[in-house]
């Protein structure tokens, strides 16, 4: 939209083309004319900025109480009417409500995975073979290779899931795209759809969804003061938690470059290889597809050779690094070589299906192993903070290299080189010592807590 509302690149007294294969059009925001590629990367910024300070705002009360289910339940709700909310751009000109609304929309979206994927340690504490293992007194160290495995395990099995619904979801979006002819509409309908889906799937499994609930928030509680205060007094207990820190660190600078990764790829595929509309919704179809198979490959490699979490990270890392030196040296020595055809376009999304699920599902296991028991939402919050708060560096610094060198390709010299530094901040956590630490503070916390109430009872005597 940002596209037909624009002008031609050499002249901008002729309205955008975007007929023509190839155009080169600007888009006026703001007093400045800006290539609509580098928008949508803008954009991205602003949704990682929205949705920090979002999660920062609410993220500690989840671990009181149910509201870890309730906000989960009330921000599918939001997300639902943001996504039928997009019927509103009717015209090319409106292209800033869409501006509005995909932040918004990503922000509800982040949090709701919070909410969600903070229920991933807790399952895995519960599960019938850990509880077994305790009740037949097993070491602490074969409990926790256990609870390891069986997080590792429902965690895979949660992507591929997801994925196998993804693809039900993009089948529906393509029939409308293909249907409708491309249009705007179409793209309209298939995000409003996604929303309504989402809302509706959010509903069927709610009343199963066990809310499994902490200590009751204080009443007459100000949420935004107590998110806030609390998540100071988490980021100032770094002495006491120094291997989660370790491991946030290096989630902050891994996060931004490989959320980078698919950005510039996807930019390059469409504003150079001539990919449509049609060929996004085939491209994500695709990645559904990859993700799953290879979030059950990699699932059966660890648990044959039972692997641990940390080595599926860097094994992934591994993989995602031979695809950046790929792109960044092979345009060196030809020019049809280096995302330069159709074919490679494929390939690369093909690749990079096969092994995106396993690093998240691998990242979010390794957290729910080194963050304190009560402890989890507040923990997974903090590591959307770390993802978002990062994220909006690789697009802006993306939409610079390309405003300075014209160039996308050279782009991805700057994901390679965070993956590379994650890689050594990652090797320096020691899991087993963060899982003790964890521990260790989870004890001292409930301690506290009886003192406290202790007292309290003390007092009104």
């Amino acid at each position: 939209m940002a596209s037909k509302a624009g002008f031609e690149a050499s002249n901008h007294a002729i309205p955008c083309n975007t007929t023509v294969p190839g155009y080169k059009c600007v888009t006026p925001v703001l007093g400045h004319y800006l290539e609509p590629g580098t928008i949508s990367l803008y954009i991205s910024s602003l949704s990682s900025i929205l949705s920090f300070f979002m999660s920062l705002s609410i993220s500690a009360v989840a671990d009181h109480g149910s509201y870890r289910k309730t906000l989960l339940i009330a921000f599918s709700v939001l997300g639902c009417i943001n996504a039928c909310a997009f019927f509103i751009i009717y015209k090319p000109s409106l292209f800033w409500v869409g501006a509005i609304l995909s932040p918004l929309g990503w922000t509800f979206f982040n949090i709701a995975g919070v909410f969600s994927h903070s229920f991933l340690p807790l399952y895995g504490r519960a599960h019938p073979e850990v509880l077994s293992a305790e009740s037949r007194g097993e070491s602490l160290a074969i409990i926790r290779k256990i609870q390891e495995q069986k997080i590792n395990d429902l965690s895979a099995m949660s992507v591929v899931v997801a994925n196998i619904g993804s693809v039900l979801i993009h089948g529906f979006c393509i029939g409308i795209s293909w249907s409708m002819k491309e249009s705007s509409l179409s793209l309209e309908i298939a995000i409003a759809f996604s929303g309504v889906w989402w809302l509706v799937w959010m509903v069927v499994i709610a009343p199963w969804l066990d809310a499994r609930p902490n200590e009751p928030l204080p009443e007459g509680t100000n949420w935004v003061v107590y998110s806030w205060s609390k998540t100071y007094k988490t980021l100032t207990s770094f002495r006491k938690l120094p291997e989660i820190f370790k491991f946030m660190i290096a989630w902050f600078i891994l996060s931004d470059g490989i959320n980078t990764i698919p950005a510039i790829l996807f930019i390059i595929l469409y504003r150079e290889l001539a990919f449509t509309h049609t060929h996004s919704i085939i491209i994500s179809v695709l990645l559904a597809l990859m993700a799953s198979l290879g979030a059950y490959l990699f699932m059966v490699i660890r648990k044959y050779w039972s692997l641990t979490t940390k080595f599926m990270i860097l094994l992934c890392l591994g993989f995602y690094s031979l695809l950046m030196a790929y792109l960044v040296i092979a345009p060196y020595f030809s020019d049809k070589a280096g995302l330069r055809t159709v074919g490679e376009g494929w390939a690369c999304t093909v690749y990079i299906g096969l092994i995106i699920s396993t690093f998240y599902s691998s990242m979010r296991v390794m957290l729910s192993e080194l963050c304190p028991v009560g402890d989890e939402n507040e923990w997974f919050s903090l590591y959307l903070l770390a993802d978002k708060g990062s994220s909006w560096l690789g697009p802006f610094v993306t939409g610079a290299i390309y405003t300075y060198v014209h160039d996308y390709r050279k782009a991805f010299w700057f994901p390679l080189g965070l993956i590379v530094l994650g890689v050594i901040v990652l090797l320096r956590v020691d899991v087993d010592l963060g899982k003790d630490q964890a521990r260790e503070f989870a004890r001292e916390k409930k301690e506290r807590c009886r003192q406290g109430q202790q007292q309290a009872t003390g007092y009104f005597k």
